[in-house]
């Protein structure tokens, strides 16, 4: 009989919760293949600190990732600043700061995070699990950020960065584009704006017309906008600076 893949591992604990379970997943071959996937040297136990969140931790009274996490936070920074400065060595620092935040933050990380399908090995707690904690971007990032950190550990930052690097391009190629700005500009301050004014998040929908793309910004599930554009990126920008401008939202 096959060896249940960790997630179905995980149900069997929150069942049981028998210590042969815990061991089980703590020390499933997942994690081992995850390894040998992304060519990785890591002793178990680092690994899966990695992958086990506060709710997992709390339950079963294991280590969890949190510390990781904050130091894996700064390697990301780290690499991806010293990757800007080499592409961009005369531009300004503003417009360079403002590209590193573009791509270290929560969804481009979980992005990234989701490419390498760190989904299937992340350690939740029971309620967690049934809401599917592990898929959302928050969980996913933070993971990433406590992954690198073990990368960074025990391969060193030329082995972290290469590695950083591959999979962001793999799974977000226009992430150092420079001219990705406006977008970010436009739509994070739109972000923020609708955040402080009513706890929420803009959102967005499109649908394919024969010229084009019909575009819609909602905020509180009320349509403040809409427009015909030649993409669904060049429409979500020009809507939320629209928005901006106009302060109509």
């Amino acid at each position: 009989m096959s060896q249940p893949r960790l997630h179905e591992q995980l149900i069997s604990l929150f069942s049981e919760r028998s210590s042969r379970d815990l061991k089980a997943c703590l020390e499933h071959p997942d994690f081992t293949a995850f390894m040998r996937e992304h060519d990785l040297q890591l002793p178990l136990e680092e690994l899966v600190l990695a992958f086990t969140h506060t709710s997992f931790s709390h339950e079963y009274e294991v280590p969890h990732q949190e510390l990781s996490e904050f130091f894996g936070d700064a390697v990301v920074q780290l690499i991806i600043t010293a990757e800007l400065m080499k592409r961009y060595p005369a531009e300004k620092e503003g417009r360079l700061s403002k590209l590193r935040s573009s791509i270290v933050n929560e969804k481009t990380l979980a992005q990234v995070a989701s490419h390498i399908k760190l989904q299937e090995f992340i350690l939740v707690g029971k309620g967690e699990f049934k809401k599917e904690l592990y898929l959302q971007d928050t969980v996913l990032s933070d993971t990433f950020e406590a992954l690198m950190a073990k990368i960074f550990k025990f391969h060193g930052l030329e082995f972290a960065s290469a590695k950083l690097l591959t999979w962001l391009t793999n799974s977000a190629p226009e992430a150092f584009n420079l001219d990705k700005l406006d977008n970010f500009d436009s739509k994070s301050k739109l972000q923020e704006a609708t955040l402080a004014k009513y706890k929420t998040l803009p959102r967005y929908s499109a649908d394919i017309l024969q010229e084009g793309f019909l575009v819609k910004l909602w905020v509180n599930d009320s349509l403040i906008t809409e427009g015909v554009f030649p993409s669904k990126k060049t429409g979500e920008r020009e809507l939320a600076r629209k928005v901006l401008e106009n302060k109509d939202f």
